[in-house]
């Protein structure tokens, strides 16, 4: 007897798991937040069992669990409400992930095509010695550092990553020239900055904060944002992509005043060099703020997910250019920050040796 009706729930399962599999059930409720379907092993076991044994006539499929988006599986992601995510890719298969990357968490990483005449600059500035803290800073760095090394392919010798107080202001410095001195000609360099911003209060000019930087004396202890890009374009590489998730607003968020101050002046806007495209966490006066589980930028969450998944390949040729990165991470970033009551959109500029976004590849060879 209990045989039998083992049996027939077996049965009663296997056909159902057909039928929703021929089936597209409306929700109300978006598909990343359905709850995970509970089977039992045994029942899943006998019903793929069932399905290989009966072959033709049975409609059963045997379930496959398929990864949610924090343990590798491709995250939609998208919000109809959002008329400029319309054009959300439907990825294809991709290679196997990495995991998590950069210490667990987020979308995990897959293979794309490997670059081995490509840098990557890596800097990460949570703890400062003298100002607040840049909450997520180092977590956001870590991440993308392990993205350069298994998506973006870059040889583990040619990526130097610098974290809170291994990254003061010489040992940027000495890291510039670094890659002045090893980026071969036709090479490409990646450089990325996850920390604070500060705007000089009377000149309205763009700098980036170092370990050891001061607001209060700028000047001397922190890096002008024009500075760096002048010095990445004395490389010998074909192209640069520099990429901030810091402000430059002064209104908080990953940027910083001198206690009492505020900018005299609009905050200038940080303007390329022709052989480098820069990719900013925000425009003008907004603010860089935290994904919404605190873990790191939001900008950053998204920049990963959308290169490390391949999510970002809009059109499903197998590459990502910057134009899909910027069309792909804008609207997701501005949505989330409006949930948090501020502005924050993503910025694009690419140098005028570079061509159009559409033009720069950021990544490419994502299997289909």
């Amino acid at each position: 007897m209990f045989m039998r009706s083992r049996s027939s729930l077996v049965a009663l399962f296997s056909t159902l798991l057909g039928a929703c599999g021929n089936a597209n059930i409306q929700s109300a409720t978006p598909r990343d937040q359905l709850p995970d379907l509970l089977v039992s092993k045994e029942l899943m076991a006998e019903a793929g069992a069932r399905h290989k044994v009966g072959g033709g006539g049975s409609n059963a499929v045997a379930y496959e669990p398929r990864p949610s988006s924090n343990s590798g599986g491709r995250s939609d992601d998208r919000d109809d409400s959002d008329s400029d995510e319309d054009a959300s890719p439907a990825v294809a298969k991709r290679n196997g992930g990495s995991g998590g990357g950069g210490g667990g968490g987020g979308t995990a990483l897959v293979s794309a095509a490997p670059q081995p005449a490509s840098y990557a600059l890596v800097i990460g500035i949570e703890k400062y010695r003298d100002v607040t803290a840049a909450t997520g800073a180092r977590y956001d760095a870590e991440r993308f550092a392990e993205m350069a090394r298994t998506t973006l392919g870059v040889p583990e010798d040619n990526i130097h990553t610098l974290l809170d107080e291994r990254a003061g202001k010489s040992d940027i410095a000495k890291q510039i020239r670094w890659l002045q001195s090893n980026v071969p000609a036709g090479g490409r360099i990646y450089v990325y900055f996850s920390g604070h911003g500060a705007p000089d209060p009377t000149s309205g000019v763009s700098y980036i904060v170092p370990y050891d930087g001061d607001p209060q004396y700028l000047t001397e202890s922190a890096i002008k944002m024009s500075e760096m890009l002048g010095d990445l374009e004395k490389t010998k590489a074909k192209d640069v992509l520099a990429i901030a998730d810091s402000c430059f607003s002064g209104g908080g968020g990953r940027s910083v005043l001198a206690p009492g101050t505020r900018p005299l002046v609009r905050v200038q806007e940080v303007k390329t060099t022709a052989r480098v495209a820069l990719l900013s966490a925000s425009s003008g006066a907004e603010i860089s703020g935290p994904s919404a589980d605190g873990r790191g930028g939001l900008f950053s969450k998204y920049l990963i997910d959308a290169i490390g998944s391949g999510q970002a390949d809009i059109n499903g040729d197998g590459q990502i250019s910057l134009k899909e990165l910027e069309d792909w991470i804008k609207p997701r970033v501005k949505r989330e920050a409006k949930k948090a009551n501020r502005d924050q959109t993503p910025n694009v500029q690419v140098g005028k040796k570079l061509g159009a976004p559409n033009d720069f590849i950021v990544s490419w060879g994502y299997a289909r």
